[in-house]
């Protein structure tokens, strides 16, 4: 599904300057871990966007929701910086979409989706439009002290298609489900070994300019990162810091089950919602067919969470229009304990499936730092 699929306006010839700006632009896009999973390459006029090697997170992210989120995402920011050039952005997302091989571990090459330029954008009332190209330099994500930005709920919900909704959650209870989550997720094999590879906690590492997260991007005081780095190295340190997680994450989700530990939380210091997606407003099929897609790993189909990637930046962009910044909780969904607790808190039925948690606000620093981008060829 995609709402951009046309055949009407396609671009006559390429316009390989113009796609190779859209590519720049569209790095900034977000991505679990700043894993930056996008591989766009220009082919015959338009951009052919594949999952790039080894920047994925098959542990962590093992249904390719991220993944296909961040894909959307890429694709939408494409689609802002081709709208500020005068030109329509045409999406054809192709079967492929749907392949673990490539959306979970990227071990081919292959497009999951062909983007090609249209003529002049057709004119919309969609508040959407009013999301443009310089908000994306603004875009921020911040995991320090925020302040609430009034409104924000109520602005973001104008860019919302029929079928996806922000439905918020207290404090109080994200604070718990975080914390149950990232328990859980610790005692996963191989979790905290993902994790630490992108990691980058001291500006000798390799990448630190480039992708994964910062000391700074995490906030982290230097004395412990400086602590912390060597535990990131693919060696002994790193295998230890790994067993000792295990550990400790066992007996925190033992804790948190068996005990009624309710976590601190003010309501007042920001916006905490989870994107969903109703599926009973979507046309994805009856019978033994809906019933394969429900009971799917992403309970959805593919290119559903694809295009819930292109809604998710322009809720972003909603932020960064207010000045306020998103705190991502992948943590949450990536467990199957926070998971099942969230929709049971928030009342959530089979057919309302979650994509995406966050908190929303304004940052109390004045210049926050932001994540590295790598360069496309």
């Amino acid at each position: 599904m995609t709402t951009d699929r046309r055949t009407a306006g396609r671009s006559s010839g390429p316009d390989e300057s113009l796609l190779a700006e859209l590519i720049t632009v569209a790095a900034s896009a977000p991505s679990a871990h700043n894993t930056q999973p996008w591989d766009p390459r220009i082919s015959a006029g338009g951009i052919e966007l594949g999952v790039a090697e080894g920047r994925t997170l098959p542990v962590g992210d093992g249904t390719g929701r991220d993944t296909l989120l961040a894909l959307g995402a890429w694709t939408e920011a494409a689609a802002i910086a081709a709208r500020r050039a005068g030109r329509e952005l045409i999406v054809d997302t192709l079967p492929t979409l749907g392949d673990p091989e490539l959306i979970v571990s990227a071990r081919r090459r292959d497009p999951v989706a062909r983007l090609t330029l249209g003529g002049a954008p057709r004119p919309t009332d969609d508040p959407a439009r009013l999301l443009d190209a310089d908000l994306l330099a603004a875009r921020l994500t911040y995991r320090g002290p925020v302040r609430r930005a009034d409104g924000f709920l109520t602005a973001a919900a104008t860019v919302l298609p029929d079928w996806a909704g922000l439905v918020p959650i207290t404090a109080r209870d994200l604070n718990r489900m975080a914390l149950l989550g990232t328990a859980d997720t610790l005692t996963r094999p191989g979790a905290v070994e993902e994790l630490a590879s992108w990691l980058r906690l001291s500006p000798r590492h390799p990448q630190y300019a480039v992708d994964g997260l910062t000391d700074r991007v995490l906030r982290l005081p230097r004395p412990v990162a400086a602590v912390a780095a060597p535990f990131t190295r693919p060696d002994r340190p790193r295998r230890a810091a790994a067993w000792a997680a295990r550990r400790g994450g066992d007996l925190l989700r033992r804790l948190l089950l068996e005990v009624p530990i309710e976590a601190a939380g003010d309501a007042a210091d920001a916006d905490h919602f989870t994107l969903v997606v109703r599926s009973n407003e979507l046309a994805i099929g009856t019978g033994v067919e809906l019933t394969r897609v429900l009971n799917s790993p992403l309970g959805l189909p593919p290119e559903v969470v694809f295009e819930t990637g292109r809604v998710l930046l322009r809720v972003w962009l909603c932020a960064a229009r207010m000045g306020a910044a998103f705190s991502p909780h992948s943590e949450v969904l990536d467990s199957a304990l926070a998971q099942g607790e969230l929709q049971h808190r928030l009342g959530l039925g089979r057919r309302t499936v979650p994509l995406f948690v966050a908190s929303v606000g304004r940052p109390a620093e004045r210049h926050p730092a932001r994540s590295p981008r790598r360069r496309l060829a």
